[in-house]
């Protein structure tokens, strides 16, 4: 049987591209025509959203859905369903707030009141004048910072009362007052000094999308069901799991507050922070009072301060509160889809390290994707900026911490697909959405590269929308009612998705490194973000999964084993060669546990910067919020400072790979297929530097332990070709390539010899002048405005100022003697290529390197045409593009011929 990557070289690949295709009830003519052309762009999937569509779940949105089943089943589509009538998931299509306004969201609050005493008989009024939803929970005497026992009396309205005591004031169980009525004031005695009365409430107001599902609540979140999932089954059941996949969950979230961002540039809804208001339910409150009995009220008021001595407290809130969440919502949903037949898929807002915190986040990014059948990412807006990967970055309305989206983002969800045994290692990112105009296919290449050596192997390109052109909303759009002048190659990058998603995808990945999820330990207390150990690793070229602490946890739904003899462990059966411990004041009891067996087995850990000193839970913990932990606790974890870190994994001798020199933009990923003698093995290497080229010799560990270069055969899949690989690699800006292991050499010195790359001496330089044509996207291939340029330059200057179109440029050159293996390079171009030589067509680039084969060519005059074509960010302007400046257009060479 011939090799996966054979099969998928001659053309035989899965689809793993499933773009958005936005429903605003557009008339038939103007569907099919949108459907024909991304089919006829080799995407075999379509993802379908209401944007929204002015009757979703209603008469015109199933005649709309119809119609389109039947054109993706002449045209050989599939159909994915965003199951909402607009994002983010959660709004239930109105029915909350239109049919079940007792299931709209329940949040939990607190009020403090200071009190100077000493004093008697001081009472508080319960109740809220403007929030009649509001619900007395109990009251929490706090003097010096620390809960203390007060007596108070509870009055209801009617006059009756009940006196209560210390952590007996807990007056209220499941919402519902322990006296007759409703509950009216407290009275108590205050002692000297100054004490704080926190008050604790319920309230169905948050301030923010209040018509929203609660998430914590299963009866809420199966109003979504209701809503959207059930009504598709009813209107087309025989076409689950035939031309319907599945249903597409976008950015879900508690919503229990919009929340704001700090200094950093990371959402501030962390659990501790002083006035937010918390996710609440029926279950949640019973599940948090089994957990702390009598400590319930007390506890409580550690939710909203970060002091050490609430660390447990915090943390077994927002353990139960993401627990319900995954149950709740995200299982629920893929229960109830896997038992109709199709798939559940989508991702959460991850950015601003919201993965991990509440507000717009969904708290633990493993749970909150626990119930799909792909892990999921999203990468919009600007996130990725080729060659800016640390600091904030200015996208208008804000700014991004880079480093996460560079270094921690697809990484997650690569992860959770790796951790997951019912993702079977597929990751989907949505990608390309809301850059502005600028963003061409160079860009998406890059954007592509990225994710696909992380891990990513399925895509949601974002998007294609049927409105007007040109639409406001987020673009850039694919075809663009045929105003995308790029579109003519937009298949030619879908193509290769489709291509490396097969290859990386039904395999396996080999990542040396478990990284500790930083959730757990952020809920606790200080924790170094996972962004940080993840960009030391990756720009040393060591592949990584993060890894929650639910892996280490005694019912974290995990299996972990240990191999000694290896030096290895496997978590739910993915193996890792180290475990590495972000720094964190505060780990879990299963995490420290784990630690030393791993260490004490000879497997190596690394704790950055410092160990952790206390565990969030076990023994001891309950008393003081967090239980100490000595040094034997975790002995033979070694501490290494964060820049150090690549470095104490490289002299473990645990590395796969091996690279001469520093190259930070140089990233590196192994994939196999099969075991023993039948297996594949497959190494991508992606230069993420946009001006800069990589020039190295790589070695992989052989079967004897040592380093040996890598022998085998380089692919560019993207473009086609191949050469053979001994070790040098050379790497364009921006350019990926694959190479598929035969065999390791005899030694690094023989086979990376000579692995910088000779300066070229036969190199012809294309000089002289240039004559140029022009044609916007819809009148090409028809060119009209014509000018001559005596050299290369900018044509967005003078010659074509506010022009978005395909340049077409003529001009001839000599060969003074015969070439047998000539090869064009035309330097700098912005963006796409296509070349003719002498009338033959070379091909088609998109993105560097713009490399083309012309073979031989005979002595004499030779006629070269190219064309290039810019982005629709030089004719029309949008507001993602206000922070984003505008490359060139053309042709800027320099223009050589080689060989």
């Amino acid at each position: 049987m011939a090799r996966l990557l054979d099969q998928v070289l001659e053309g035989a690949y899965d689809n793993h591209v499933l773009p958005f295709l936005w429903m605003k009830g557009e008339d038939r003519t103007t569907i099919t025509d949108y459907l024909e052309h991304i089919a006829a762009a080799d995407i075999h999937e379509v993802c379908l959203e209401s944007r929204p569509h002015p009757d979703f779940c209603g008469e015109g949105w199933w005649a709309d859905v119809a119609f389109v089943i039947e054109e993706c089943k002449r045209l050989g589509l599939k159909i994915w369903l965003l199951d909402d009538a607009h994002f983010p998931t959660g709004y239930a299509n109105g029915l909350i707030r239109d049919r079940y306004p007792e299931r709209r969201k329940v949040v939990l609050g607190h009020r403090m009141i200071d009190v100077a005493g000493p004093v008697s008989r001081m009472s508080i009024a319960l109740g809220n004048t403007l929030d009649p939803s509001e619900e007395f929970v109990g009251a929490v005497a706090i003097r010096e910072g620390e809960p203390v026992e007060l007596p108070m009396e509870l009055v209801a309205g009617d006059g009756a009362g009940q006196v209560v005591g210390g952590e007996s004031a807990d007056a209220v169980y499941f919402g519902t007052p322990q006296v007759g009525g409703v509950p009216d004031r407290l009275i108590f005695d205050a002692p000297e000094g100054t004490t704080r009365v926190c008050l604790i409430y319920t309230t169905r107001k948050s301030g923010f999308r209040d018509e929203y599902i609660n998430m914590v609540d299963k009866v809420s979140c199966d109003t979504l069901i209701e809503a959207v999932y059930e009504p598709h089954y009813e209107h087309f059941a025989d076409e689950f799991g035939r031309t319907i996949k599945g249903f597409f969950t976008d950015e879900p979230g508690f919503m229990n507050e919009k929340g704001a961002v700090d200094d950093a540039s990371r959402a501030d809804s962390i659990i501790g922070k002083t006035g937010q208001l918390l996710p609440w339910s029926v279950e949640l409150e019973r599940r948090l009072r089994e957990r702390w009995g009598e400590r319930f009220l007390s506890n409580l008021t550690w939710l909203w301060t970060r002091d050490a001595a609430g660390a447990r407290a915090r943390h077994d809130y927002m353990d139960v509160v993401t627990a319900l969440y995954r149950e709740c919502f995200d299982e629920n949903i893929g229960n109830w889809c896997r038992a109709h037949g199709v798939e559940h898929i989508g991702h959460v807002i991850e950015d601003k390290d919201s993965h991990a915190r509440l507000g717009v986040g969904a708290g633990h990014y493993f749970r909150a994707v626990a119930g799909q059948d792909m892990a999921g990412v999203d990468i919009v807006i600007n996130q990725l900026v080729p060659g800016i990967d640390r600091g904030l970055y200015s996208y208008g309305r804000g700014q991004w911490d880079m480093e996460f989206f560079t270094y921690a983002l697809a990484k997650l969800g690569s992860s959770a697909a790796h951790l997951d045994p019912k993702k079977g290692g597929r990751c989907m990112a949505e990608v390309f959405g809301a850059f502005g105009w600028h963003e061409g296919l160079r860009e998406m290449t890059w954007i592509a590269n990225h994710m696909l050596v992380r891990g990513v192997n399925y895509f949601v390109p974002h998007a294609f929308s049927m409105a007007p052109f040109p639409d406001p909303d987020c673009p850039p759009h694919f075809y663009a009612h045929g105003e995308d002048p790029q579109y003519r190659h937009f298949g030619i990058l879908m193509r290769y998705l489709n291509r490396m998603g097969t290859l990386l995808s039904g395999g396996e990945a080999h990542p040396v490194a478990a990284v500790l999820y930083h959730a757990d330990a952020e809920w606790a207390g200080e924790a170094m973000p996972i962004q940080e150990p993840a960009r030391v690793l990756a720009q040393a070229q060591i592949d990584f999964d993060f890894v929650p602490e639910d892996a280490f946890a005694s019912d974290g739904g995990y299996t972990v084993e240990l191999y000694p003899e290896e030096r290895s462990f496997a978590v739910n059966g993915q193996r890792y060669r180290c475990f590495v411990l972000p720094r964190a004041a505060f780990a879990g009891a299963g995490t420290v546990a784990f630690a030393r067996r791993a260490a004490d087995a000879g497997i190596p850990v690394f704790a950055v910067d410092s160990l952790p000193h206390a565990a969030y839970d076990g023994v001891g913990s309950e008393a003081a919020g967090f239980a100490e932990l000595g040094r034997e606790a975790l002995a033979g974890v070694r501490a290494v400072p964060l820049e150090g870190l690549a470095s104490a994994v490289a002299e473990a001798g645990i590395t796969e790979l091996a690279v001469a020199g520093v190259e930070p933009w140089l990233r590196a990923c192994r994939y196999t297929h099969g075991t023993g003698d039948a297996t594949e093995e497959l190494w991508m290497f992606v230069n993420e530097h946009p001006h800069r080229a990589v020039r190295t010799c790589v070695a992989v560990r052989g079967a004897a332990g040592a380093f040996e270069p890598l022998v085998g055969v380089r692919h560019d899949v993207l473009n086609g070709g191949s050469s053979t690989c001994t070790g040098a690699l050379e790497l364009a800006p921006g350019e990926a390539c694959l190479v598929a292991v035969t065999s390791a050499g005899e030694s690094g010195e023989s086979c990376c010899a000579g692995a910088a790359t000779a300066v070229r001496t036969d190199a012809l330089k294309v000089t002289g002048s240039w004559h140029v044509s022009y044609a916007s996207a819809r009148a090409y291939p028809t060119f009209d405005e014509e000018g001559e340029l005596p050299a290369l330059t900018d044509l967005s200057g003078e010659l074509f100022p506010g022009k978005s179109g395909t340049f077409r440029y003529r001009t001839t050159l000599t060969v003074d003697e015969a070439r047998s293996e000539a090869v064009l390079e035309l330097g700098e171009v912005y963006e796409t290529a296509e070349v003719w030589f002498d009338g033959r067509s070379l091909g088609v680039r998109i993105a560097p390197p713009y490399r083309f084969e012309a073979g031989e060519l005979a002595p004499g005059e030779h006629e070269l045409v190219v064309e290039v074509t810019n982005t629709l960010d030089h004719a029309v302007r949008d507001m993602f593009s206000l922070t984003v400046p505008s490359e060139p257009s053309g042709l800027l060479g320099p223009v050589r011929l080689i060989g």
